[in-house]
């Protein structure tokens, strides 16, 4: 979520703990100006939306990362396993050029780029095929078969489907940012008419407290990063 977001649903939740604290509310609830106590009412719905639609947000985002993650490393693991083995046979066969290509350790595995594990991954099917196709009978030896070119075909698929194609998870972040910035909007028109109806409250002592406390809560505070901040109520 980005930091604009986070800092000013900070600041929404805050407001409504103030609210719902029973020190405030013979305050403001339902004293004079009673629209306030209307508006209070109404604020509680709006920032609960906005609270869904933030976890939705953040579950696309995650979701999409711990897909990903997941896929990697069954790649990972999968061509570590093959390779070694693949390239013990190539060794005893004499062909230490063909075993160096592919006998990588699973860290060398692990820290290689998307597109060079893609890459290498391909390659080590490749080599993989072309050693079943012209000595399955001495790979059987080394516990090599078809089975495996398969699936290791079919997770370098998988994986190279899930980083070719983030756009399903990005555009559902990126909709939802959109639809998130409008009802922010509404959400901060709100408390801005109730920042004005706080003056009126101020009237009494237990209303110039909630006042201040009311004006505390609505600074916006910067939670890691630069965000715009709403104006703060002034003090009674």
């Amino acid at each position: 979520m980005q930091n604009e977001f986070a800092n000013r649903q900070n600041m929404h939740l805050t407001v409504l703990q103030l609210l719902e604290n029973p020190q405030y509310q013979g305050a403001w609830k339902n004293q004079k100006p009673t629209a306030f106590t209307t508006r209070a009412a109404q604020l509680g719905p709006l920032v609960n939306e906005l609270t869904d639609l933030i976890a939705a947000q953040q579950t696309a985002t995650t979701g999409y990362a711990a897909a990903k993650e997941r896929e990697e490393q069954e790649l990972e693991d999968l061509a570590y396993e093959i390779g070694q083995t693949l390239a013990d046979w190539y060794e005893e066969n004499g062909r230490e050029g063909d075993s160096a290509q592919i006998e990588l350790s699973l860290s060398t595995w692990q820290r290689l780029r998307d597109t060079e594990l893609i890459a290498k991954a391909r390659l080590l099917h490749g080599k993989l095929t072309e050693a079943l196709a012209t000595h399955a009978a001495d790979l059987a030896e080394y516990d090599l078969t078809a089975a495996d070119a398969t699936l290791l075909a079919k997770e370098l698929a998988d994986f190279e489907k899930i980083t070719a194609d983030p756009s399903a998870a990005i555009s559902v972040r990126r909709s939802l940012t959109v639809t998130l910035r409008p009802k922010f909007r509404v959400v901060s028109d709100l408390l801005a008419k109730m920042d004005r109806l706080v003056i009126r409250l101020g009237r009494t002592e237990p209303g110039a407290a909630f006042a201040n406390a009311w004006s505390a809560s609505r600074i916006v505070r910067d939670l890691g990063g630069s965000a715009p901040e709403d104006k703060a109520a002034p003090a009674a």
